[in-house]
């Protein structure tokens, strides 16, 4: 994870301009004590830039983008070197570009916005289950939205997408697919691209068993990807317990009511907590809305 990045003119005491993106601090004197090791190791390694220091328990990245101005890239210890290195040296050129036609002061006031396309990751999320089960419905709960008053089904050409929950550095992009049989044999095309999946089930025991089989599809044609199970509709009268659930598809199981607001905390900490661990990241005890920033409240529909 990238949780920082800075712009200063390494000989001030002063910075341009910064981002932060996680709960992660960063002292001025860790900035101070990067940049006079870096000075030394510049001494000895002329032509390679690339070299990532290890200061205060994050790892730095440095370009200078003038003789004058400097990029700082601040990310987690186990962050990739080389990705984070293609980001920096995008961003460095950006801002190189804009500094030959515009004044310092006009990048300090868009700064956070010119950072951001080569900051943000994408995350994506698949959303499966049976037709019917409430995926949609869970899409408008988690964006805090009054359900639909009906089913409506959703077709393979016509997917629900949220694409506006940023999560530190990531964007989470969420894609709704269609549940119907027919449409089944596109998933395994949908699930090369995704890192996560959501598996809902709406609690019956026909439909559980169902996504049993869903489950095992899954887990054939996309082995390495975390699948995290929901019992949906967990209000009605014939519904499974999330226990009893866990033992039918052998996965844990989280309980959900999409119709509910009252179970969007609950499903943003399910959502947060599967994401920091994809990307490795200690979720800090404050409240979840913290954490997850929403950007517009809109659902997108892919053609």
């Amino acid at each position: 994870m990238i949780h920082s990045t800075v712009l200063i003119r390494p000989g001030s005491k002063r910075t341009i301009a910064s981002t932060k993106y996680w709960t992660v601090q960063v002292p001025r004197k860790e900035i101070n004590e990067y940049l006079a090791a870096l000075e030394e190791l510049r001494k000895v390694s002329r032509g390679r830039e690339d070299i990532s220091l290890n200061i205060g328990g994050n790892k730095y990245f440095c370009r200078m983008c003038t003789e004058k101005i400097a990029l700082l890239f601040i990310a987690d210890i186990g962050e990739n070197d080389r990705v984070v290195n293609e980001k920096i040296d995008s961003a460095a050129k950006a801002i190189a570009e804009l500094l030959e036609r515009h004044p310092v002061t006009h990048i300090k006031k868009r700064y956070a916005n010119i950072m951001a396309p080569f900051v943000r990751s994408k995350l994506k999320i698949a959303l499966v289950g049976e037709g019917g089960v409430g995926k949609t419905t869970t899409l408008h709960l988690l964006m805090g939205e009054q359900p639909p008053t009906q089913y409506i089904p959703t077709v393979a050409l016509d997917m629900q997408v949220i694409e506006n929950i940023h999560f530190a550095n990531y964007s989470l992009v969420i894609w709704d697919f269609a549940g119907q049989e027919r449409f089944r044999k596109l998933w395994k095309l949908y699930f090369k691209g995704a890192d996560i999946v959501f598996l809902l089930t709406d609690s019956t025991l026909r439909n559980v068993i169902l996504s049993k089989d869903m489950f095992t599809m899954i887990r054939r044609d996309a082995a390495n990807i975390p699948i995290v199970v929901i019992a949906n509709k967990q209000d009605l009268p014939n519904a499974l317990d999330p226990s009893i659930i866990e033992k039918i598809i052998g996965a844990e199981t989280h309980p959900l009511v999409a119709i509910d607001l009252a179970y969007r905390d609950d499903f943003m900490r399910i959502l947060l907590n599967t994401a920091a661990k994809h990307v490795n990241v200690q979720i800090p005890d404050i409240p979840v809305d913290e954490l997850l920033k929403f950007e517009g409240d809109e659902l997108l529909e892919a053609a």
